[in-house]
């Protein structure tokens, strides 16, 4: 786990004893590439949280188109009221119209890549409510962690005692 006051964030990997079963429902994805610009493409957030005002949480996976925004405009719109750190990226329609909601945090952003790869740039860490207007998604940034997410995996990496 990897943790920081100053950045207010908690990123965490899990291991798995064995592999996942791959499926059209379960995959891999890919991660941003160190210093890759990440303002290309289509990105989705998705996740089993409320919908709109209703107080309970979806039955079904949820999903959401979101453009991402730069980190100007996430300062702008929360001031400083919340802390935004280096470590964020936010994301969202500022009208409103779609974004994510209480309960999917620690759900996934995924960009689409201009070679129409998708990779996760994000995790969901906090909004304002659900798509509120004026006030954009705010996710924990992959890239920020990837040396820590890479060291983790080589450090824990047992390929060789499963040959």
């Amino acid at each position: 786990m990897h943790s920081s006051e100053k950045d207010f964030a908690v990123t965490a990997l899990m291991k798995l004893a064995r592999p996942a079963p791959l499926s059209k429902v379960v995959r891999t994805i890919c991660l941003p590439r160190p210093g890759q610009d990440l303002n290309v493409g289509q990105c989705v957030t998705s996740g089993w949280g409320r919908y709109g005002p209703s107080p309970s949480l979806s039955t079904a996976l949820l999903e959401a188109s979101v453009p991402l925004l730069n980190l100007e405009e996430c300062l702008q719109a929360y001031g400083t009221s919340v802390p935004i750190r280096k470590g964020h990226l936010c994301a969202g329609q500022i009208d409103g119209s779609s974004g994510s909601c209480v309960g999917d945090s620690g759900g996934p952003l995924q960009c689409r890549r201009t070679d129409g790869v998708w990779q996760l740039v994000g995790v969901t860490s906090f909004g304002s409510g659900c798509a509120r207007p004026g006030y954009p998604d705010v996710y924990t940034k992959i890239q920020y962690y990837l040396h820590w997410i890479n060291k983790t995996i080589e450090t824990n990496n047992d390929d060789d005692e499963r040959r």
